[in-house]
């Protein structure tokens, strides 16, 4: 009895060991993280649709102190979650939503994320140019007299809107809306 004790009691040290030393750890990524990706083609509101799947691909490794959780050549599925068409006044615009992540290995895990180029998750979506300018005349006092310039503003009416999209190769960020556990 005393001998399954010593056992059981040794064996349960050596586990808790190498579980300490780094053995069986997992490296998190928060909720917030940039990771840099790229696709290899054209995604564009002229050709996609919402709910269409898109593929990403990491340019290098993403490492978390020692632990390479990211590996370089990731790929990263999600779909089109938002896809505006261009209209008057204001160019057409794409969101794109990530729900998995493939490992070089084929390893597939599930990761929550969206693309965002650095200021806004929303690619495209500003205003067209003006279609026209009008001359206008500003009127102001000096010290001594009344004077003007004359200056060109937008008329109002503005160009058709340009289709948005993503070129080949072109730098974008994943931002994990939360976080992404990577058991190594």
């Amino acid at each position: 009895m005393k001998k399954i004790v010593l056992s059981i009691t040794f064996v349960s040290v050596l586990i808790l060991s190498l579980y300490t030393k780094g053995y069986c750890q997992s490296a998190v990524l928060d909720k917030g993280t940039f990771i840099l990706v790229n696709t290899r083609k054209i995604l564009s509101t002229e050709t996609l649709q919402e709910g269409d799947r898109v593929y990403f691909i990491s340019p290098a490794d993403v490492w978390v102190d020692e632990t390479n959780i990211v590996p370089k050549n990731s790929i990263f599925t999600g779909y089109v979650s938002m896809l505006k068409m261009p209209v008057k006044g204001v160019n057409g615009a794409l969101k794109f939503k990530i729900t998995h992540i493939t490992l070089p290995n084929g390893e597939t895990k599930e990761f929550n994320g969206k693309i965002t180029d650095g200021n806004s998750d929303m690619i495209g979506g500003e205003l067209a140019p003006p279609a026209s300018y009008n001359k206008m005349t500003h009127l102001y006092q000096s010290r001594w007299h009344w004077s003007g310039t004359t200056q060109w503003v937008p008329s109002g009416e503005y160009e058709y809107g340009r289709h948005r999209g993503i070129k080949p190769g072109q730098n974008l960020f994943i931002e994990l809306e939360s976080p992404y556990i990577s058991n190594q």
